[in-house]
C-alpha cells in the first residue's frame, strides 16, 4: 500500500516538469489505478445485485417451486411399485456416476418399498448397509405372551414358538416346484437352486430376485404374528453374499434379508439366522447346493478350502450382527444347516463346530448359538460341548416321521404314540444341552411333489426309487397319494382330526424343549408343509401360545381316539 501510495504521490510532480522515465512510470500507473476502480466498481456492484437477488430466491421462487412440486407429487401416477416418478429421478441424481447400475443404485431396483433409498457406500464387516433406515423400534410386543424386543426373551423358562422362511432365499424344488418343472423328453433339467439359475442365464438375476419379492413380503411377518408365534428362522445360502460361476445375486440377496429384519423388528418377532448352503455344499442335498455335490470337509483340499471360507463367511456375518440394532431381533445365530454326518467324519464336524463358535463369538456376536445334530439326536453333545466352554448354545434337532420307512408305515395313533411317548422320553433324558427342535411339519406322508428330489416319487405309494417299489403305507398295497395331495376342503372329518392331533401333540412335546420353528411358513401347493395353509385350514391352533383342548397326548387311550387305531388310510 505505501509503495503505491509513494508512486501516486511523485506522479502529482508530473506537470513540475519531471523527466521522461517519470513520466511514462507514472502512465503506468495511472493505467493500474484506472483497472483497480474498474474492479471496485464491479465489486461493489455484484453485491448490490446479489442483495437483491438473493431474497427473492429464497423467499419467493423456491418456496413456490415446491409448492409446485407438491401439487405434481399429489397427482402424479406412480409406479407398480408405489414409488413416486420424481422421487426416483431425485434419488436416481444422488447416485455418483461410479455408482451407477451397480447394487447400490437404486434405479435397478425391482422394488424399493420399505429400502432407505439415500445413496451410502457405507459398510459394516465388509458389507454394505445401503437400504436400511438409520432409525428403529425395539419396542414391540409380538403377543401378550412374550417380552418385546427390548426386553430379554426368557429362553429356557418360554418356549420359542416360531416359523421357517425356507424356500425363499434358499430355494427348494419341493416348496417351489413350479420353478422346478423343467425337463425334455426323458429327464428333469433343474434339479436344485444353483441348477436353477445355471438354466436362467442372464436372465436369472431378475428371475430370482421377482421371487425374492413375492414369495416373502411385509404382509408375512404381519401373518406370522397374527398366528401366536414369536420367532422366524430365516434360511439363506452363501450365494446371497458371494457371486461364483453360476450366479450373480450376492447383494441382492443379502438387501432382501436385511429388509426382512426389519420386517420382523416392526412385528416384535425375534430373528434365528440360519445358513443353509455352504460353499461345496455340506450335505449333497438340494437345498445344500448342487444336488449330489460334497465338497466340504469331505477330505479333499477343495473340501478343506470350503470349510474355511465358510468359517471367513461366518467372521463377517457374526460382527455384522453384533451391531447394537441388531442384539435385540437377531438373537440366535445359526452355524450350519444338516452337515452330513452320514457321510462325513464326525469328528471333523464336530471340531469344525468349534472352531465356527470361537469365529462367531470372537466376532462379537452376543447371542444364541446354534449347531445342527445332523440327525444324530439330542444326546451325547455334552461330551464336546460343555456349558462352560461353550455357554449359550443350542443343539437344533431335526424331526420328521415320514423320512423313516418304519416311522411312515406307523399306523396313525401310533405315530401319536411316538410323538407323545418316545420322543417326548427322549428329549427329557438326553438333552442334556439346551434344545430346539428348528423343523417339523404336519407331514404324515412324503406324497409332496418334488419332497425327494425333483422327479423322485414317494415312499408311501411305492414310487421312491431305491425302495424298488415296495409302498410304506401300513397296508403296503394300495397306498396313495391323491389324498395327501388334495386341497383341504376335501379332507375327510377323520383325517383332519388326526392331522389336528399330530399337530397339537407335537407342539405340547416341543414346548417342553426351549421351543420349535415348523417348517415351513408356505409352500405353492403343499399344504401339509406350510404352516400358513394349514393354519387357515384349521389343521392347526389358532394361535400357536394357546392351544385348545381338541387334544392332548394324555387323550392318546380315550374311546374316542381308538378310532385312530382302526384307519391304515384315509
Amino acid at each position: 500500500m505505501s509503495n503505491l501510495l509513494e508512486a501516486e504521490s511523485s506522479c502529482d510532480s508530473k506537470s513540475l516538469g519531471v523527466d521522461d522515465f517519470t513520466s511514462k512510470r507514472c502512465r503506468e500507473i495511472d493505467k493500474k489505478a484506472l483497472l483497480i476502480t474498474i474492479l471496485l466498481t464491479f465489486f461493489v456492484s455484484l453485491c448490490v445485485f446479489l442483495s437483491i437477488i438473493l431474497p427473492l430466491i429464497f423467499l419467493v421462487i423456491i418456496p413456490h417451486a415446491q409448492s409446485d412440486r407438491k401439487i405434481k407429487d399429489t397427482n402424479m401416477e406412480t409406479t407398480n411399485l408405489g414409488v413416486n416418478i420424481i422421487d426416483e429421478i431425485f434419488n436416481s441424481t444422488q447416485v455418483p456416476e461410479w455408482a451407477k447400475n451397480s447394487l447400490l443404485d437404486t434405479n435397478t431396483w425391482l422394488d424399493t418399498s420399505d429400502f432407505n433409498t439415500s445413496f451410502t457406500n457405507e459398510t459394516f464387516a465388509g458389507l454394505y448397509t445401503m437400504g436400511i433406515f438409520d432409525k428403529y423400534d425395539d419396542s414391540v410386543q409380538a403377543n401378550p405372551n412374550v417380552p418385546p424386543l427390548n426386553e430379554p426373551f426368557p429362553y429356557g423358562r418360554l418356549p420359542i414358538r416360531g416359523v421357517n422362511l425356507g424356500g425363499w432365499l434358499s430355494m427348494e424344488p419341493f416348496i417351489t416346484p413350479s420353478f422346478f418343472q423343467v425337463k425334455n423328453e426323458t429327464a428333469y433339467l433343474v434339479k436344485d437352486e444353483l441348477s436353477l439359475h445355471a438354466y436362467l442365464g442372464e436372465n436369472a438375476t431378475s428371475v430370482i430376485e421377482n421371487h425374492y419379492n413375492t414369495f416373502v413380503t411385509k404382509q408375512t411377518f404381519y401373518e406370522i404374528r397374527e398366528a401366536g408365534l414369536d420367532h422366524v428362522r430365516i434360511t439363506f445360502p452363501y450365494w446371497i453374499l458371494y457371486s461364483n460361476e453360476i450366479t450373480n445375486v450376492s447383494g441382492i440377496g443379502w438387501r432382501y434379508l436385511l429388509r426382512s429384519i426389519e420386517w420382523a423388528r416392526e412385528q416384535g418377532l425375534r430373528v434365528n439366522l440360519d445358513l443353509h448352503a455352504a460353499p461345496g455344499n455340506q450335505n449333497s442335498w438340494n437345498h445344500g447346493g448342487y444336488l449330489n455335490q460334497m465338497e466340504w470337509l469331505d477330505g479333499t483340499v477343495k473340501g478343506e478350502e470350503n470349510s474355511q471360507f465358510t468359517l471367513k463367511i461366518h467372521e463377517r456375518l457374526a460382527s455384522f450382527f453384533s451391531q447394537k440394532r441388531y442384539r435385540n431381533v437377531v438373537t440366535i445365530y445359526g452355524a450350519l444347516n444338516e452337515p452330513n454326518f452320514f457321510v462325513l467324519d464326525e469328528h471333523k464336524i464336530t471340531d469344525w463346530h468349534k472352531q465356527a463358535y470361537a469365529v462367531i463369538r470372537q466376532s462379537n456376536f452376543t447371542g444364541l448359538i446354534s449347531l445342527s445334530d445332523g440327525f444324530r439326536g439330542p444326546g451325547n453333545w455334552e461330551d464336546h460341548f460343555d456349558p462352560f466352554h461353550f455357554p449359550n448354545i443350542l443343539i437344533d434337532v431335526h424331526r420328521y416321521i415320514i423320512f423313516n420307512d418304519f416311522l411312515i408305515g406307523l399306523r396313525p395313533k401310533d405315530k401319536l404314540n411316538v410323538i407323545c411317548k418316545s420322543w417326548n422320553e427322549e428329549m427329557k433324558l438326553k438333552a442334556k444341552l439346551p434344545t430346539i427342535i428348528g423343523e417339523w411339519s404336519l407331514a404324515d406322508t412324503d406324497c409332496a411333489k418334488f419332497l425327494n428330489n425333483v422327479g423322485e416319487g414317494a415312499r408311501w405309494d411305492g414310487t421312491f426309487t431305491p425302495n424298488g417299489g415296495v409302498a410304506s403305507c401300513s397296508e403296503k398295497v394300495g397306498c396313495r397319494c391323491d389324498f395327501a395331495n388334495q386341497d383341504p376342503e376335501n379332507y375327510e372329518d377323520s383325517y383332519r382330526k388326526f392331522l389336528y392331533a399330530l399337530a397339537t401333540s407335537q407342539i405340547e412335546t416341543f414346548d417342553k424343549t426351549w421351543g420349535w420353528f415348523y417348517w415351513n411358513w408356505d409352500t405353492e401347493n403343499a399344504t401339509q408343509w406350510s404352516y400358513k395353509k394349514s393354519w387357515l385350514a384349521g389343521l392347526l391352533p389358532r394361535l400357536a401360545y394357546s392351544t385348545t383342548k381338541d387334544f392332548n397326548c394324555s387323550m392318546l387311550d380315550s374311546k374316542s381316539f381308538m378310532e385312530f387305531d382302526e384307519q391304515s388310510e384315509f
